[in-house]
């Protein structure tokens, strides 16, 4: 390798640092804006599945958004991604959860995603896609969860899903994302010890609720919602992850190029100290048979 195609190597080298260097510093405030946003998100979400999973250990209603169905035909299974790359394995551990969560149901899958980094995975896959909404991931609206939402309770009421999951990121830090599956539809009760279960009935806990209006029509408004509010929050939480991961494999891009440009620069600095002495030499050789 000549020295002008170090140059240029080089010069290919400090570009691309400065690229992702740019995308660090971009995915760094976006994070912290996403990382508040979560803040504010966090708790009330909490409540409402607190509430919901409350609800359904202690109302007395067949519906079936609470107790179930006697058969499980088909499972909807609702994945996040990202709608952009470059956020190294953020994308991969969610699908791959995913492709687990499938594999252990014996029942027909529906594949619902959002995001197109989920749409073009199975469609390589060639894994049927139900319905995918993709176009929002950077920063998602409560109106795109309760599209969503209304999409996945309509597939469970017209009974083309007789379970609903959603799998997303759960949002730890900068550095770790944890792929998670969530059951939404039947709304998931809480599993309690007999020491719990003493003391629900010490604070009177598992007295039966009374609904105004009925069970039947109150749940079939409360449920929804709840679906839509875990579905937000997995969204922002998966917003925050896929900031955070690009954040991260974007800081390990730059400090890999510019060690590269750094291997580089002492390699052309060693061609050139080697051609100065075979100058050096040549001249001196020349000055002696001149001398001689």
């Amino acid at each position: 390798m000549s020295l002008q195609d170090l140059k240029r190597q080089i010069q290919s080298v400090n570009n691309t640092a400065k690229m992702t260097q740019a995308l660090q510093t971009i995915s760094a405030v976006k994070l912290q804006r996403a990382r508040e946003r979560l803040d504010r998100v966090r708790p009330y979400t909490d409540n409402i599945d607190e509430m919901m999973r409350d609800i359904a250990n202690r109302a007395q209603s067949d519906t079936p958004l609470l107790g179930g169905r006697d058969e499980l035909n088909n499972v909807a299974i609702c994945t996040v991604t990202s709608d952009r790359g470059l956020a190294g394995g953020f994308n991969a551990h969610v699908l791959r959860r995913t492709m687990e969560l499938r594999q252990e149901q014996d029942a027909n899958i529906v594949q619902v995603v959002t995001g197109r980094k989920a749409r073009e995975f199975f469609k390589f896959s060639k894994v049927p896609v139900e319905e995918a909404f993709i176009g929002f991931s950077d920063s998602p609206t409560y109106e795109k969860a309760r599209e969503i939402g209304r999409h996945l309770t309509q597939l469970f009421e017209d009974e083309e899903a007789d379970e609903v999951y959603l799998v997303y990121n759960r949002f730890k830090n900068a550095l770790v994302q944890q792929p998670t599956a969530v059951r939404l539809l039947p709304v998931a009760q809480e599993e309690t010890d007999e020491e719990n279960g003493e003391n629900e009935e010490e604070n009177g806990s598992n007295i039966p609720l009374e609904f105004i209006p009925g069970p039947e029509e109150l749940l079939d408004r409360l449920v929804p919602k709840y679906v839509e509010t875990l579905i937000f929050r997995a969204l922002v939480e998966s917003a925050a992850g896929e900031h955070g991961a690009r954040m991260s494999a974007m800081k390990s891009a730059s400090d890999s190029a510019n060690e590269m440009s750094e291997e580089l620069t002492m390699k052309m600095n060693k061609m050139r100290q080697a051609a100065i002495t075979a100058e050096i030499i040549e001249i001196a050789s020349a000055a002696e048979a001149l001398g001689g």
